[in-house]
């Protein structure tokens, strides 16, 4: 064999240098990342990301084939920690073993590839599916731990497999197939994960026609869920799901407009699902609901090119000191955040990577001072104006109290000067 394996990931091209590995775990490295494109070869390609990749079984006294003992202790001392080259696109690693290596090389490879692709795709951090025939694809969300991997075995040897990890998303919907090998958990006491080829797991590739997400659900397994039952779907608010799903999505805060955009892209989708069910066998006939569903409505004929603000909340822009001044030098109070959208009476705010759900007459203070800077008085007024009088209570003390809230969180900032 040749002294790389060059693959492509999510479009980023890598050259990795399999060091201490024997021949037949390098003929599984390639295999297993095939559907990558992952091949032999003795030179690396003009602006590839280098990866060394090595097997140090001076540590643990076993051979470059052979068992871990960390990983039977369950922990990460099998692996030294990803640092970087000499190059500025080069990376090293180093394990015990080769199915450390391996694990750990997965893991790798799919961070790098996304830091690469962080400002022109929507990254889910999800499982993907298609519809054989069309190239529909259906997401399935969830963070580590959720069953991502058990229900891309069981959906791709129904549909197409398209990903286990990390689903990319351009902006006209179309979605990127990252076939990368499957992490399969073995038997204990073995911590670190098989990466198994999808061809050996029987799963189906896609085909020539382009993919193109009409779907994205959540999934939600219970394991007291009755084995045979089918699972349930439902329809869920940005509200109610934003605190878990942003996380599931590489770098959304960099991207413009990232909560709108969102927005955007799920409702191209028919909205948001959760799918509860217990065993991943049952998740197929779901699924294949769920794409005839999808081709009557049209879903991912496209996305909307804007959002109105008074739907959307706006996206937070600063005053500048010229604006605060021409008011005569008073303290004025204004929004601070990188996005936010309503949900109904709920306003989702996007600050900084942290994102909340704000309620009562607080999604009214932070839309009324995303623009110029408002006075306290000010803002009392239009929260008045929007909510009503609160009766026996003091409005400016119930406005007050809501807005220390804010701008202790970082929401609302004071402007000017009295």
């Amino acid at each position: 064999m040749g002294s790389w394996v060059t693959l492509s990931a999510l479009g980023v091209e890598f050259a990795v240098a399999l060091e201490g590995v024997g021949e037949a775990d390098a003929r599984q490295f390639v295999e297993a990342w095939q559907w990558c494109g992952a091949r032999s070869t003795d030179s690396v390609p003009r602006g590839a990301t280098i990866i060394r990749a090595a097997v140090d079984d001076g540590r643990s006294g076993r051979g470059a084939s052979g068992g871990d003992r960390g990983a039977a202790r369950g922990d990460d001392r099998g692996v030294a920690a990803a640092e970087p080259g000499s190059g500025a696109r080069e990376q090293r690693i180093t394990a015990h073993s080769y199915r450390a290596l391996a694990d750990h090389l997965s893991g790798l490879i799919t961070r790098l590839a996304i830091d690469e692709r962080r400002g022109d795709l929507l990254m889910f951090h999800a499982g993907g599916v298609a519809d054989p025939e069309t190239g529909a694809v259906i997401a399935f969300i969830g963070p580590s731990g959720r069953g991502k991997t058990t229900a891309s075995i069981a959906l791709g040897s129904v549909f197409d497999y398209v990903t286990d990890e990390t689903l990319a998303v351009r902006d006209d919907l179309e979605v990127i197939a990252y076939g990368k090998p499957l992490s399969v958990k073995p038997a204990p006491p073995e911590a670190f994960k098989d990466q198994v080829s999808p061809t050996a797991l029987g799963l189906n590739r896609p085909g020539a026609v382009p993919l193109r997400l009409v779907g994205v659900v959540m999934l939600d397994r219970q394991a007291s869920f009755e084995a045979e039952r089918l699972p349930s779907v439902r329809p869920v608010g940005v509200a109610e799901s934003v605190e878990e799903l942003v996380p599931q999505i590489s770098y959304l805060p960099e991207r413009e407009r990232p909560l709108q955009r969102l927005v955007e892209v799920l409702g191209a989708c028919g909205g948001l699902q959760q799918v509860t069910y217990g065993e991943a066998a049952t998740l197929p006939e779901v699924f294949a609901k769920l794409f005839a569903a999808a081709a009557a409505r049209g879903a991912g004929a496209g996305v909307a090119d804007d959002v109105g603000a008074a739907e959307s909340g706006g996206r937070a822009t600063a005053t500048g000191a010229g604006e605060v001044d021409a008011r005569g030098g008073v303290e004025g109070l204004q929004a601070s955040y990188i996005d936010a959208v309503r949900d109904g009476e709920a306003l989702v705010v996007l600050s900084g990577t942290t994102v909340r759900v704000l309620g009562g007459i607080a999604p009214t203070i932070v839309e009324e001072t995303s623009g110029a800077a408002l006075t306290m008085a000010e803002v009392v007024r239009r929260v008045v104006e929007v909510h009503g009088s609160p009766g026996g209570a003091d409005a400016g003390e119930l406005v007050a109290a809501a807005v220390q809230e804010l701008t202790e969180i970082g929401l609302l900032k004071v402007v000017g000067a009295k």
